[in-house]
Protein backbone atom coordinates (compact mmCIF):
# COMPACT_ATOMS: atom_id res chain seq x y z
CA UNK A 1 0.00 0.00 0.00
CA UNK A 2 1.50 3.24 -0.83
CA UNK A 3 2.11 6.21 1.78
CA UNK A 4 1.71 9.84 1.40
CA UNK A 5 4.70 11.85 3.02
CA UNK A 6 4.58 15.40 3.42
CA UNK A 7 7.92 16.41 4.76
CA UNK A 8 7.74 19.54 4.37
CA UNK A 9 4.65 22.71 4.95
CA UNK A 10 5.30 24.20 0.99
CA UNK A 11 2.28 21.15 0.02
CA UNK A 12 0.48 22.09 2.98
CA UNK A 13 0.34 25.92 2.50
CA UNK A 14 0.29 25.95 -1.07
CA UNK A 15 -3.26 23.02 -1.34
CA UNK A 16 -4.63 25.58 1.99
CA UNK A 17 -4.39 28.43 0.51
CA UNK A 18 -6.22 26.89 -2.86
CA UNK A 19 -8.67 25.56 -0.21
CA UNK A 20 -7.58 22.25 -2.01
CA UNK A 21 -6.65 19.89 0.63
CA UNK A 22 -9.27 17.49 -0.67
CA UNK A 23 -6.50 16.40 -3.87
CA UNK A 24 -4.57 15.19 -0.75
CA UNK A 25 -6.93 13.14 0.43
CA UNK A 26 -8.30 11.55 -3.05
CA UNK A 27 -5.30 8.95 -2.49
CA UNK A 28 -6.70 5.11 -0.59
CA UNK A 29 -3.95 6.04 1.71
CA UNK A 30 -2.47 7.13 4.98
CA UNK A 31 -0.82 10.71 4.61
CA UNK A 32 1.97 10.77 6.79
CA UNK A 33 3.15 14.47 8.12
CA UNK A 34 5.99 15.24 10.92
CA UNK A 35 4.98 17.18 14.07
CA UNK A 36 6.86 19.99 12.75
CA UNK A 37 5.52 20.52 9.33
CA UNK A 38 2.23 20.48 11.72
CA UNK A 39 3.52 22.78 13.95
CA UNK A 40 4.73 25.21 10.90
CA UNK A 41 1.90 25.11 9.37
CA UNK A 42 -0.34 26.55 12.34
CA UNK A 43 1.99 29.22 13.11
CA UNK A 44 1.39 32.39 13.09
CA UNK A 45 -1.43 35.17 13.93
CA UNK A 46 -5.05 33.96 13.25
CA UNK A 47 -4.93 36.34 10.27
CA UNK A 48 -2.62 34.31 8.40
CA UNK A 49 -5.13 33.03 5.20
CA UNK A 50 -4.34 29.27 5.35
CA UNK A 51 -4.68 29.07 8.67
CA UNK A 52 -8.03 27.77 9.57
CA UNK A 53 -8.04 25.60 6.28
CA UNK A 54 -5.01 24.08 7.86
CA UNK A 55 -6.38 23.79 11.44
CA UNK A 56 -9.82 22.48 10.07
CA UNK A 57 -7.71 19.43 8.07
CA UNK A 58 -5.60 18.73 10.59
CA UNK A 59 -8.26 18.62 13.25
CA UNK A 60 -10.53 16.59 11.77
CA UNK A 61 -8.20 13.42 12.38
CA UNK A 62 -9.15 11.28 10.51
CA UNK A 63 -7.37 7.96 10.46
CA UNK A 64 -5.84 9.19 6.91
CA UNK A 65 -3.70 12.33 8.32
CA UNK A 66 -1.28 10.43 11.25
CA UNK A 67 1.09 13.17 12.75
CA UNK A 68 4.32 11.64 13.31
CA UNK A 69 6.52 12.28 16.44
CA UNK A 70 10.58 13.39 15.42
CA UNK A 71 13.07 13.93 18.54
CA UNK A 72 12.73 17.30 17.11
CA UNK A 73 8.96 18.10 17.39
CA UNK A 74 8.55 16.32 20.99
CA UNK A 75 11.84 18.55 22.30
CA UNK A 76 10.28 21.75 20.68
CA UNK A 77 6.51 20.85 21.40
CA UNK A 78 8.42 21.46 25.40
CA UNK A 79 10.00 24.91 24.79
CA UNK A 80 8.17 28.08 26.20
CA UNK A 81 6.63 29.98 23.48
CA UNK A 82 9.34 32.34 23.08
CA UNK A 83 12.01 29.87 22.52
CA UNK A 84 10.05 28.26 19.93
CA UNK A 85 9.86 31.62 17.88
CA UNK A 86 13.54 31.46 18.23
CA UNK A 87 13.88 28.00 17.01
CA UNK A 88 11.32 28.15 14.23
CA UNK A 89 13.60 31.09 12.89
CA UNK A 90 16.97 29.61 12.87
CA UNK A 91 18.18 28.08 9.84
CA UNK A 92 17.77 24.17 9.44
CA UNK A 93 14.96 23.91 12.35
CA UNK A 94 12.85 22.13 10.39
CA UNK A 95 15.15 21.12 7.89
CA UNK A 96 16.72 18.35 11.19
CA UNK A 97 12.84 17.35 11.38
CA UNK A 98 12.84 16.30 7.54
CA UNK A 99 16.39 14.29 7.86
CA UNK A 100 15.05 12.62 11.09
CA UNK A 101 12.21 11.81 8.94
CA UNK A 102 13.79 10.53 5.68
CA UNK A 103 15.67 8.41 7.68
CA UNK A 104 12.44 7.22 9.94
CA UNK A 105 11.37 6.18 6.11
CA UNK A 106 14.45 4.40 4.70
CA UNK A 107 14.77 2.33 8.03
CA UNK A 108 11.18 1.46 8.36
CA UNK A 109 9.45 0.59 5.18
CA UNK A 110 8.63 -2.97 4.73
CA UNK A 111 10.30 -4.51 1.21
CA UNK A 112 7.19 -4.01 -0.99
CA UNK A 113 6.44 -0.67 0.50
CA UNK A 114 5.72 2.07 -1.50
CA UNK A 115 6.10 5.74 -0.21
CA UNK A 116 5.01 9.32 -2.51
CA UNK A 117 7.25 12.30 -0.81
CA UNK A 118 5.07 15.02 -2.07
CA UNK A 119 7.47 18.38 -1.30
CA UNK A 120 8.24 21.93 -2.38
CA UNK A 121 11.76 22.66 -0.13
CA UNK A 122 14.10 22.59 -2.77
CA UNK A 123 16.61 20.29 -0.05
CA UNK A 124 14.15 17.04 -0.37
CA UNK A 125 15.36 16.02 -3.23
CA UNK A 126 18.96 15.21 -1.72
CA UNK A 127 17.94 13.73 1.29
CA UNK A 128 17.65 9.72 1.40
CA UNK A 129 14.40 8.43 1.75
CA UNK A 130 15.01 5.27 0.34
CA UNK A 131 15.18 3.28 -3.21
CA UNK A 132 11.26 2.60 -2.92
CA UNK A 133 10.67 6.19 -2.55
CA UNK A 134 8.69 8.51 -5.17
CA UNK A 135 9.59 12.04 -5.17
CA UNK A 136 7.32 14.57 -7.05
CA UNK A 137 7.14 17.91 -6.49
CA UNK A 138 3.26 20.11 -5.88
CA UNK A 139 3.54 21.79 -8.90
CA UNK A 140 4.42 18.01 -11.24
CA UNK A 141 1.80 16.60 -9.02
CA UNK A 142 -0.46 19.47 -9.89
CA UNK A 143 0.23 18.80 -13.51
CA UNK A 144 -0.55 15.21 -13.52
CA UNK A 145 -3.67 15.77 -11.82
CA UNK A 146 -4.28 17.64 -14.72
CA UNK A 147 -3.07 15.42 -17.20
CA UNK A 148 -6.04 13.12 -15.37
CA UNK A 149 -8.73 15.35 -15.67
CA UNK A 150 -9.18 15.89 -12.06
CA UNK A 151 -8.44 19.54 -12.49
CA UNK A 152 -9.39 21.74 -15.30
CA UNK A 153 -5.11 23.85 -14.92
CA UNK A 154 -2.62 23.45 -12.90
CA UNK A 155 -1.31 26.52 -14.01
CA UNK A 156 -5.04 28.27 -12.77
CA UNK A 157 -4.08 27.11 -9.74
CA UNK A 158 -0.49 28.62 -9.53
CA UNK A 159 -1.66 31.54 -10.86
CA UNK A 160 -4.44 31.53 -7.99
CA UNK A 161 -1.45 31.20 -5.47
CA UNK A 162 0.66 34.17 -7.71
CA UNK A 163 -2.70 36.24 -6.49
CA UNK A 164 -2.46 35.51 -2.78
CA UNK A 165 1.12 36.20 -2.83
CA UNK A 166 2.46 32.40 -2.64
CA UNK A 167 4.93 31.60 -5.41
CA UNK A 168 4.82 27.75 -6.48
CA UNK A 169 7.94 27.18 -8.66
CA UNK A 170 6.45 25.29 -11.72
CA UNK A 171 9.19 22.42 -10.95
CA UNK A 172 8.24 18.94 -12.72
CA UNK A 173 10.40 17.32 -10.56
CA UNK A 174 9.14 13.54 -10.16
CA UNK A 175 11.52 10.99 -9.69
CA UNK A 176 10.10 7.41 -9.56
CA UNK A 177 10.79 4.98 -7.04
CA UNK A 178 12.95 2.02 -7.86
CA UNK A 179 11.17 -1.09 -7.58
CA UNK A 180 12.05 -4.62 -8.27
CA UNK A 181 9.47 -5.10 -10.64
CA UNK A 182 7.13 -2.27 -12.43
CA UNK A 183 3.83 -3.57 -10.46
CA UNK A 184 2.41 -0.84 -8.26
CA UNK A 185 5.50 1.71 -8.70
CA UNK A 186 2.61 4.26 -10.13
CA UNK A 187 1.63 6.28 -7.85
CA UNK A 188 -1.38 7.66 -10.43
CA UNK A 189 -3.05 4.35 -9.37
CA UNK A 190 -3.78 4.94 -5.68
CA UNK A 191 -6.18 8.18 -6.62
CA UNK A 192 -9.99 7.87 -5.94
CA UNK A 193 -12.54 9.84 -7.28
CA UNK A 194 -13.76 11.85 -9.99
CA UNK A 195 -11.33 11.78 -13.34
CA UNK A 196 -9.41 9.10 -11.89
Amino acid sequence: MLEIVLPDTGPLISLGLLERLDLIERFNSAVLVTDMVKYEALRGDEETPDRHTLERWFEKKTNQVQVVETTYGLMYEVLPPDMQRKIRLRRGAGENSIREFSQHVRETLPPGGRVLVLFEDQRVPNMDFGKHVHLLHTYAFLRTLENMGVIPSAMALVDELRAKERDLATDLFDRPAKMVDDEGANWVASLSGPGC
